[in-house]
């Protein structure tokens, strides 16, 4: 038999269901903020935290940031509080011992930033193959020499900063970083913008004349205010490459600079295997360029050419500055 429902019945059969699932959500515990693969600083304690191995304890005891709390305290490192951390016990896969993250708890907490330590727990050491502060660490899908790759995060009121690392076999190191001003984009189209074509320095070339006209071509766009772009390519001696990306783009009623530094820097580490380049990639913003006299005997670089002043691109700098007046790049 069925029975029909008039809208009054209708709306109050949803109204006591949702209730119901209002009454019974509350009964639930919270979830820990995070999937397994996220560590967050976000979180006061890991989710099914673990017990520090004594030999963690003891690595952790002689941690720099570790001995200055413990001498505030006037603690000695045996007396190190197990509140201190919260570890998570995790299976990375590779059948060497166990892995533990730890974070810092309690008195080691920062306000955006948290300490990380990675340990390897094997039956004859503790092996620490990473300690870093972020704010969050996350364990990626990719791996390197049997252990996954790692991402950390961190971020400050204005900008936010990536790094992404790789197992070398003995510890983690950094092969990748980020950091560029929180809500800053690259310019994408740039149907408006005049395109210079780009200034690539060769290998073993002299790289001064590929600057002067990156100069030359950027101050005379300064000068007349003009949407444009400009891409410059060099190359170091130890091997490094940079290219960088000059966006002048018009906000509102101001022109600004948008910069974007991609560098790939070589290993320069003295080992015997596979060579890891170090990748950069860097946004600044600058509202302001100045000119500055760059010839020999100037070493302050802080002689400014007046606008109207005719100047050899040779004889001088281009100094970008943000809108507190900090330089933020030189070209």
């Amino acid at each position: 038999m069925s029975f029909p429902l008039n809208r009054g019945s209708l709306i109050l059969l949803l109204t006591l269901a949702l209730c119901a699932f209002r009454t019974s959500a509350q009964q639930l515990p919270e979830p820990f903020s995070n999937p397994p693969s996220l560590f967050s600083a976000e979180d006061d304690k890991f989710p099914h935290a673990v017990a520090l191995p004594d030999c963690v304890r003891q690595s952790l005891a002689s941690d720099k940031d570790v001995t200055i709390r413990l001498e505030h305290q006037h603690l000695s490192p045996e007396q190190l509080p197990a509140d201190w951390f919260t570890a998570s016990e995790q299976d990375f896969g590779h059948g060497n011992g166990a892995y533990l993250v730890v974070m810092g708890a309690s008195v080691m907490r920062g306000a955006n930033i948290n300490p990380f330590w990675i340990f390897r727990q094997s039956p004859k050491a503790c092996d620490l193959l990473l300690s870093v502060g972020a704010h969050d660490v996350k364990v990626l899908g990719t791996r390197t020499n049997g252990l996954p790759d790692l991402k950390t995060d961190a971020m400050t009121a204005v900008y936010y900063f990536e790094n992404r690392y790789t197992f070398d076999g003995r510890k983690y190191e950094v092969v990748e970083r980020r950091s560029q001003p929180i809500g800053v984009e690259i310019p994408r189209n740039l149907s408006r913008f005049a395109t210079r074509k780009p200034l690539v320095q060769a290998v073993g070339q002299n790289p001064e004349p590929i600057l002067s006209e990156a100069r030359a071509w950027l101050w005379r766009r300064w000068l007349l205010r003009r949407q444009s772009d400009l891409k410059v390519t060099l190359h170091s001696k130890e091997g490094d490459e940079t290219t960088t990306t000059y966006f002048m783009r018009r906000t509102d009623d101001h022109l600004e600079v948008i910069i974007q530094v991609h560098r790939i820097l070589a290993d320069r580490a003295p080992h015997s295997g596979a060579r890891r380049p170090l990748v950069e990639d860097e946004i600044l913003v600058a509202t302001d360029i100045e000119r500055r006299l760059a010839l020999e005997g100037n070493l302050e670089r802080r002689t400014k050419l007046p606008a109207d002043q005719g100047a050899s691109p040779d004889s001088y700098e281009l100094h970008f500055s943000d809108e507190s007046g900090n330089n933020v790049a030189v070209l």
